[in-house]
């Protein structure tokens, strides 16, 4: 799938309930049946970014979160739809993010249960691994 940018992408692109400012998701580079690759650019005047120019782990995190729930979307005939995220396991940040990255969100559906997908997740910048874990996302029921 070519990339597109959420904001106003329509058809086969992933929909999120978020808007500005808290979507974190600024572009979808690839998406597959089990695995998606997302873009979050960190600038200045990213209202999530601290004063010292650093993405805090919890955005990344919540990055992480939302990607998985895209990725969910955007299979829908395929997979349940998704609610929230219900759990974080083994979630370590290994590096800082800072303005002016290119944060790279890699998400893979591990296992899908009735009522709840289990997704790893990890955060990369130019290559670089930031931030990984497992997340939980439950099922509306």
């Amino acid at each position: 799938m070519p990339s597109a940018s959420f904001r106003g992408a329509v058809n086969r692109i992933p929909r999120l309930p978020h808007g500005a400012p808290f979507l974190l998701l600024d572009q979808v580079l690839e998406v597959e049946e089990r695995r998606g690759a997302f873009l979050k650019l960190v600038s200045a005047a990213d209202p999530c970014v601290g004063r010292d120019g650093l993405l805090p782990a919890a955005f990344i995190l919540e990055a992480l979160a939302q990607a998985s729930g895209a990725l969910v979307a955007a299979h829908d005939a395929k997979l349940p739809a998704v609610g929230y995220l219900a759990a974080v396991d083994d979630f370590r940040v290994h590096g800082e993010v800072r303005v002016g990255d290119a944060l790279r969100v890699e998400v893979e559906v591990v296992r899908v249960f009735a009522s709840a997908v289990l997704v790893r997740g990890r955060a990369l910048v130019d290559g670089a691994l930031r931030a990984e874990g497992r997340l939980t996302l439950a099922l509306p029921r």
